[in-house]
């Protein structure tokens, strides 16, 4: 029979067995410990998207500023043809007058989309062209000016009295090296009367506005449509039934009115005496007398030189001159007008003063005196162009 065995206590500080440390290492935890891993991961979720929305509310921010900055200082610029929105913009940012390329080709591209019954479509974009962006504009309104094709506006003034070839002279002054090409252009010829074939007489004076884009065709095209509408609108007003014209007036086609206009634009600068230099010349065709105009001599002679043939001095020579326009030696009218003329001047030649007029004579200031018969012009020559004092009365 074996002994039985006891229990022995041990004292408070003795040391327990290793088993009896590592049984105790595997009771459960306190609490009060460090997060699990899952409290670990709700709070990096928290930290990403409190980052996330810092992040957002910048861009916020930021594209709100991009919206509100103004241009500082006013700018003109061209916009090429074919180029892209990254072009532009970058061309915007470099100028400054947007603050950020990114922005603007972001911000151009969401305008662009328009919402419809239809579904999604694509407003116009920008347009090619001249742009002025004055201080103080801001880049929605940039955009506007861009996709609405808002471009700078030039203006040529044609003034009345002038020849094509110094119409084109001014035109090539602005920039149009092709003005005197477009003059011979075939599509403008077939805009005018049958048989007229120079554009002479056909270029409407007057101020056109246009942008940097339009052609020099499209110009001189304009300046057709404007003639022909002013002469056809008072060609009609002289032949409509109880319109006030003399009996003494020479019916003219509206070709053959727009000459006389040029002679009589030629002739005087002043329009109130216009009507009575027209009717010297509706005289002079009805008794079938030479015109004798010195402005068609001048233009004959600048025709058939390239301009050389007239330095400023009309000499007797040159009145004996045979040229289709010297109206000294040609009876009837000449060929083509011989300058474009104004409203004035072809109202004068459609309603001529009921005058029995057949000379004038300059007296000076742009004005004329005029006469019936040869010796009272005489005696104006003598006394307004050779300064003879007028004979005495007897």
């Amino acid at each position: 029979m074996t002994p039985c065995q006891t229990t022995q206590e041990l004292p408070p500080d003795a040391e327990l067995p290793p088993d009896s440390q590592q049984n105790a290492n595997d009771s459960p935890e306190p609490e009060g410990t460090p997060p699990s891993g899952r409290r670990r991961s709700s709070y990096l979720w928290a930290i990403l998207l409190l980052s996330a929305t810092a992040l957002l509310a910048g861009l916020a921010n930021d594209y709100y500023r991009f919206t509100q900055q103004a241009v500082k200082q006013s700018q003109i610029l061209e916009i090429e043809r074919g180029w892209h929105l990254a072009q532009i913009a970058r061309l915007l940012e470099e100028k400054q007058i947007v603050r950020s390329a990114s922005w603007f080709q972001l911000f151009a591209r969401w305008q662009r989309l328009h919402w419809s019954s239809n579904g999604i479509r694509l407003d116009s974009g920008i347009q090619a062209g001249e742009y002025e962006f004055p201080a103080g504009e801001t880049p929605p309104q940039i955009l506007a000016r861009l996709t609405s094709g808002n471009q700078v506006v030039h203006r040529l003034v044609i003034p009345e009295g002038l020849t094509a070839s110094e119409i084109v002279q001014r035109m090539q002054n602005q920039g149009w090296s092709d003005a005197e090409q477009a003059l011979t252009d075939p599509e403008l010829s077939k805009r005018l009367p049958p048989a007229t074939t120079a554009l002479e007489g056909w270029l409407f004076p007057s101020t056109y506005h246009y942008r940097k884009h339009d052609s020099a065709s499209e110009l001189l095209a304009r300046m057709v449509k404007q003639s022909q509408q002013v002469l056809d609108e008072l060609w009609q007003s002289a032949h409509q039934p109880g319109a006030n014209r003399p009996a003494r007036t020479v019916e003219l086609s509206p070709a053959e009115t727009l000459i006389l206009a040029s002679i009589i634009e030629k002739e005087s600068g002043q329009s109130s005496e216009r009507a009575r230099v027209s009717a010297v010349f509706h005289n002079r065709l009805r008794k079938k007398m030479r015109l004798q105009s010195d402005p068609t001599v001048i233009y004959g002679l600048q025709k058939s030189a390239g301009g050389r043939g007239y330095d400023g001095n009309l000499t007797r020579q040159h009145l004996r001159e045979a040229t289709p326009y010297n109206t000294y030696t040609q009876y009837g009218l000449p060929p083509t007008p011989i300058c474009n003329p104004g409203k004035s001047s072809i109202r004068a030649a459609l309603f001529p003063e009921d005058t029995e007029d057949l000379y004038f004579v300059a007296r000076g200031e742009g004005y004329h005196v005029f006469a019936k018969t040869l010796p009272e012009h005489e005696a104006n020559v003598d006394r307004y162009q050779r300064h003879l004092p007028p004979p005495k009365k007897r």
